[in-house]
């Protein structure tokens, strides 16, 4: 089951908290107050790749119809996406939204989704 999840909008899944140690958590937007993300159990995505890195790549391509690459901390630098998934890691799809989009993406338009659904 794949979990998606917005900051305080929703009340919980701020991206703050830890993930379990049964998922990893890949971070497409984050914001000082708002992050949006997926928590996926590493027992799915194991068996469907090779090269479980390089799939949440390929995950945040799909979602944000960008290029970007994966990262451990916020904006940081790339990983090697060869490696394997860390139980309970987090990680960040770092992408240069401003200029890919021309500043049309931006996190201020996840408080436009309806908490509710």
């Amino acid at each position: 089951m794949w979990l998606c999840a917005q900051g305080p909008i929703m009340g919980s899944g701020s991206a703050a908290l830890e993930p379990p140690q049964t998922h990893v958590r890949l971070i497409l937007l984050n914001d000082a107050d708002s992050s949006f993300y997926l928590e996926i159990p590493i027992a799915v995505i194991n068996p469907l790749c090779l090269k479980p890195r390089k799939y949440l790549v390929f995950l945040g391509w799909c979602i944000l119809g960008i290029d970007g690459v994966l990262a451990v901390d916020d904006g940081g630098d790339e990983i090697n996406t060869d490696g394997g998934l860390d139980a309970g890691g987090i990680y960040y799809y770092v992408a240069d939204i401003d200029e890919a989009t021309g500043g049309f993406l931006k996190m201020p338009l996840l408080s436009c989704v309806d908490a509710k659904h």
